[in-house]
C-alpha cells in the first residue's frame, strides 16, 4: 500500500500541501510518513539523539504537522527549509523548559531568542508573519556564510561592534563609499580586506580606529551589497543622512 502511495503522490511536498488545502486531507499522513528521515535528521542535529518514539520526536512531528498547516508558498521559501525552522524552534523551546538538559546545552546556545516565546507565538501569529521568521533565519544563515569567507564570525561582530553613535555612523559612511566604489569593493573582495591606505586618503581618522573596526566594516559591507533585504532594513535608519 505504501509503495502504491508513492507511486501515486510523488509530487513534491508544495504541491501536496497544495491539494491537501483542497479537500485531499488523507495525504497530511503520507506526507508525515515521507518525511519520516528528514524530520528524524532535523532532530539529531538540534538534540543529538537518532532514535524515534522519544519524546524529542514526538515533538518534531507536531512541529511538523504544524508547518504544513502554516506554510504559505507565497513568500519564497521552500516547505524543506520553513519545516526545519519549526521543528528547530519547537525543539529548542522543549529542552528550554526541560530541565534534564540543563547540563547538556549551555545557556548562550538559546540566547538569541531569549525574549520571545516562539511556540506561543506560533498559534497567535498569521502564517505571513511566521515565514518572514523564517526568511530571516535565511538570511542570517547566508550572511554567517558570507561573514565567513573574510575568517568573520557573529561573535566578532558582537564583541567589535561599536557603542557609540558617530563610530557607527563612520563605519556605515565607509561601508557605503565601498559599495559606491568599484576599485575599492573589486580590491576588498579580491583580498579579503579592507582597503586601510585608500580610505585613510578618503576619511580624516586614525588608522587604529580604523583597524579596530574593520571587521565591522566588512559585515555593513556585505549586508548593503546584498540582497538580504530584510537584514538591510534592520540598519537603512542609521544610513539616512550619512
Amino acid at each position: 500500500m505504501q509503495t502504491n502511495l508513492a507511486e501515486n503522490y510523488s509530487s513534491c511536498a508544495e504541491e501536496i500541501i497544495e491539494r491537501l488545502r483542497n479537500g485531499e486531507e488523507h495525504l497530511r499522513g503520507y506526507l508525515i510518513e515521507s518525511y519520516y528521515g528528514f524530520i528524524m535528521s532535523a532532530v539529531s542535529k538540534t538534540t543529538g539523539k537518532n532514535q524515534k518514539y522519544t519524546d524529542e520526536f514526538s515533538i518534531a512531528l507536531q512541529a511538523f504537522n504544524e508547518a504544513i498547516d502554516c506554510y504559505d508558498s507565497k513568500h519564497n521559501v521552500s516547505f524543506v527549509s520553513f519545516s526545519s525552522t519549526v521543528i528547530n524552534r519547537r525543539l529548542i523551546d522543549y529542552i528550554r523548559k526541560n530541565s534534564k538538559y540543563n547540563s547538556e546545552y549551555p545557556f548562550t546556545y538559546f540566547e538569541v531568542n531569549e525574549n520571545q516565546d516562539y511556540v506561543e507565538s506560533l498559534s497567535v501569529q498569521q502564517p505571513s508573519v511566521f515565514t518572514q521568521k523564517v526568511e530571516i533565519e535565511e538570511e542570517i544563515e547566508q550572511f554567517k556564510k558570507n561573514l565567513a569567507s573574510y575568517s568573520i564570525t557573529l561573535d566578532d561582530l558582537i564583541r567589535k561592534a561599536p557603542k557609540h553613535i558617530d563610530t557607527k555612523i563612520m563605519c556605515i559612511s565607509i561601508a557605503k563609499k565601498l559599495v559606491e566604489s568599484d576599485d575599492l569593493a573589486q580590491k576588498l573582495e579580491r583580498t579579503k580586506r579592507l582597503p586601510i591606505s585608500e580610505i585613510l586618503s578618503v576619511f580624516n581618522l586614525n588608522r587604529k580606529t580604523l583597524d579596530n573596526q574593520r571587521k565591522f566594516i566588512i559585515a555593513l559591507y556585505l549586508i548593503l551589497k546584498s540582497d538580504m533585504d530584510i537584514i538591510k532594513g534592520y540598519i537603512s535608519f542609521l544610513t539616512k543622512g550619512v
